[in-house]
């Protein structure tokens, strides 16, 4: 196939790929050479055809897609620019749209692949890993001038040292191999094993598992690394290069609340723009860290391309002490100090580099992890690392029956009550162990959030464009809120509901992408379910999908209120003591249903949208390609900076259309049909509206049955029930018996079962007419007796209903 922007492509892409030809409507992304990267293929571009329709109104065949080069688990995507003879080629909003369901489908599918070559890339170096000695020997070990810390051997004897790269639960994920001067020549010393691994975040601990108050170094090689912690004895963290520094200082720091980070960085003096130092600032500000870079004396060695640059080449040149002289400076000078017990402990020299994983943690490092409890039942522990309650019989299989007893006994073992242990965002409340662990995600100003919000905004104007604009306005600040104070606790609730495919869930399902391991999805199976910490536990935004359906409303409408509007929330884990929690959960519940809840007339708790009809398929194409390219990161940004005004979590809702709805559709027979009475919308035989006065009880109930009829009520409420209704109005009375005249004529007192309204609700009613309307003069007149009105609004309602019987 001839392409029209074939040559501009390959342009494009060959400015950063070795590439002298293209591959198009591949399965799969081509792997290629980048420019200034090493032999392997870095590269990749992935390409396929569309036709456009040309200005002579022919269709021509272009080339659409991505390419990039790989760095860790970036895959560095650049979108090609679609250009004719040199110039961009302008496209009209459907064919920007189906570029970008191209791109979005192909970026899917990348995603998935590189997925599972992750997947099976972990799984080739867990075996190779498994293969390997604690023991054993190595030349880079011996040149370098540290000890092993964790890594494991060649079995073959052949001097290779292997390092893994984890993550922070423990599981491997590849490998780093630094090979031995015997190596065939085709093999480099350091290699990543195997091809394919995800490097992004994943490191190799030295020194154990860190703990709250701890200060943990991170630096880019093993030797510096290794260096750094034998010259001081604090725990250190292997990131393997300078751009993955800020991942891994960014795992570390989600991983072990209250660890404090200094970042060692190389000193490349010699490399344009120092990315050492660059590296490292950068991974020290994303974490609220500091940063060091080792300072040499005058005759600093100048040997090599890039000379003396980390602290391993430090401790060879100058000695250990040096090392420990210059952290322990740059420590006192931030206001940090090191532990005493950490800095008078000899650091392991052991080889077998079991106690970096779960499965066999040393008895100090568990003792310093698992908290006792008081006040659950004796078989639950709190684990510090994860922030969440354990069973007793899980760390038991992590330490062995034997170890599980001296872990009581141990003199780090701490016991806390179950009320100094909890979940607060707020940071304010003192606990001694705060399940919270900081906010999980990173705002970017570098995306771009239009369309999503464009998208919101749509979704809200359906109450019309005046009201739409101002439920907008509301709803995003009621979606900023708590982004802008962590734990905040609204005291309402959205509901969205609808026709499908609007894009509901598509904008709201971002929001929850904001907070992380703090934000869930949920639905009504998760609400009736017993077992509930999956989605109760240390959760911030609840987004609700189709949690209710019409015959399930009035049953868990109760449950409902309390986790809307609660302070605390019963958490109940499968077989873990049930908690008590803060309850920090904000709900939004999407629904297709027309009654997804079932609201109280007088409802303070929910702020209501009916969406509109949806929209093209390309449109909602164009916002999922914009939240794929940092458009998650860039809404974050836009709601953390929203002005909020006066905006608290306790402002009015809005009292929308929709909402009105939602009242109206759920409410009882009764209460419908005194709504219709108090606004005069009652038809008595003749056409004309019922008037609103006294009445006689048995009257209104005939009124009632003729109303439940007419509206397709087929079970009017029994009249004790309806009778019981009306009394409960404030300043009504109802089955009262009151004095009233037998006639106007004969005055002698008749009792008679009244139903009477507030005076309130009298005026109300008043309001809606003339002033010289029957209506209007049916309130209790100035100088007139209680029983007299009584009996002009027993006749005036009595005539009207057409009764006969006025006994």
């Amino acid at each position: 196939m001839s392409w029209v922007n074939y040559d501009d492509v390959l342009e494009q892409i060959g400015a950063d790929l070795l590439v002298d030809h293209l591959e198009v409507d591949t399965d799969r992304p081509r792997r290629c050479r980048a420019r200034g990267e090493d032999h392997e293929k870095r590269g990749w571009y992935w390409l396929s055809t569309i036709h456009l329709d040309e200005d002579d109104g022919t269709r021509a065949p272009y080339i659409v897609g991505a390419f990039g080069v790989y760095h860790g688990n970036d895959n560095g995507k650049i979108k090609l620019e679609l250009r004719r003879d040199g110039k961009r080629r302008t496209v009209d909003r459907e064919q920007r749209a189906a570029i970008n369901a191209r791109l979005a489908e192909q970026q899917k599918r990348l995603k998935a692949q590189r997925r599972a070559e992750q997947e099976r890339a972990a799984a080739k170096a867990n075996g190779v890993w498994r293969a390997y000695r604690h023991t054993g020997e190595s030349a880079y070990l011996a040149r370098k001038g540290v000890a092993n810390y964790g890594g494991r051997f060649d079995p073959n004897g052949n001097g290779t040292l292997a390092l893994p790269m984890q993550d922070t639960r423990g599981r491997i994920w590849g490998l780093q191999l630094i090979r031995g001067p015997n190596r065939p020549k085709h093999k480099l010393e350091k290699e990543y094993f195997p091809r394919g691994l995800a490097k992004q975040g994943h490191f190799a601990p030295i020194g154990g598992i860190p703990r709250r108050g701890d200060v943990l170094l991170i630096a880019e090689g093993y030797a510096t690394a290794a260096s750094l912690h034998q010259a001081t004895g604090l725990k250190a963290a292997v990131a393997f290069d300078a751009g993955n520094l800020r991942p891994v200082a960014q795992s570390l720091h989600l991983a072990y609340p209250g660890v404090r980070f200094l970042i060692c960085a190389d000193d490349d003096y010699r490399t344009a723009g120092n990315p050492g130092t660059k590296a490292a600032t950068e991974a020290a500000h994303a974490v609220g860290g500091h940063w060091l870079a080792p300072v040499f004396g005058a005759d600093r060695p100048m040997d090599g391309k890039k000379g003396p640059t980390d602290f391993n080449d430090l401790a060879q040149a100058e000695g250990l002490p040096v090392v420990r002289a210059q952290v322990e400076a740059c420590l006192d000078a931030v206001g940090w100090s090191l532990r005493t017990e950490i800095a008078a402990r000899t650091p392991t020299t052991e080889g077998s580099g079991d106690d970096q994983l779960l499965p066999v943690i040393p008895l100090d490092e568990a003792a310093r992890r698992w908290v006792g409890t008081y006040g659950m039942g004796g078989k639950t522990l709190y684990d510090r690392i994860q922030r969440k309650f354990v069973h007793v019989d899980d760390v038991r299989n992590l330490l062995g029956a034997e170890r599980i007893d001296k872990l009581r006994t141990h003199p780090d073992f701490e016991v806390a009550d179950v009320a100094e242990i909890g979940f607060d965002p707020t940071e304010r409340e003192g606990l001694r162990f705060n399940t919270w662990g900081g906010w999980p995600s990173v705002p970017s100003s570098d995306g771009i959030c239009d369309a999503s919000l464009d998208l919101l905004a749509y979704l809200c104007n359906g109450e019309g464009h005046a009201g739409g604009r101002a439920l907008y306005e509301h709803v995003l600040k009621w979606l900023a809120y708590p982004i802008q104070h962590p734990g905040a606790k609204m005291q309402t609730a959205l509901v969205v509901h609808g026709p499908q495919g609007t894009g509901k869930s598509l904008v709201f399902e971002a929001v929850c992408k904001i907070y992380g391991e703090y934000g869930t999805i949920i639905g009504q199976e998760s609400i009736e379910d017993k077992y509930n910490s999956d989605w109760t536990e240390k959760k911030l935004f609840v987004l609700a999908d189709e949690v209710v359906a019409r015959t399930d409303t009035y049953h868990i409408k109760n449950r409902l209120k309390g986790l809307v509007t609660g302070d605390k929330v019963r958490v109940n884990p499968k077989f873990v003591a049930a908690h008590v929690e803060k309850n920090c959960m904000n709900f939004v519940f999407l629904s297709n249903e027309d009654l997804p809840l079932a609201l109280e007339k007088d409802d303070r708790r929910h702020i209501v949208i009916w969406t509109p009809p949806k929209l093209p398929e390309a449109y909602y194409a164009e916002v999922t390609e914009e939240l794929r390219n940092g458009g998650i990161a860039a809404l974050h940004h836009y709601l953390l900076n929203l002005d909020l005004g006066d905006f608290k979590p306790w402002t009015k809702p809005p009292m929308t259309a929709a909402k009105g709805d939602l009242i109206d559709l759920g409410m009882s027979s009764e209460q419908r049909f005194l709504r219709d009475w108090q606004r005069l919308e009652l038809e008595g035989p003749d056409g004309e509206p019922l008037p609103f006065c006294p009445c006689l009880g048995s009257h209104l109930y005939r009124a009632y049955e003729r109303w439940c009829k007419s509206n397709g009520e087929f079970r009017p409420r029994p009249s004790n029930h309806f009778t019981n209704h009306l009394g409960k109005q404030i300043g009504w009375t109802a089955a009262r018996s009151e004095a009233t005249w037998s006639s106007f004529q004969d005055q002698t007192i008749k009792k008679r079962k009244m139903i009477t309204p507030s005076a309130e609700a009298m005026a109300g009613a008043a309001a809606l007419v003339a002033p010289d309307t029957a209506q209007a003069r049916l309130v209790q007149q100035p100088g007139e007796t209680k029983t007299e009105w009584l009996t002009r609004g027993y006749f005036a309602f009595a005539t009207a209903l057409s009764t006969e019987d006025y006994a």
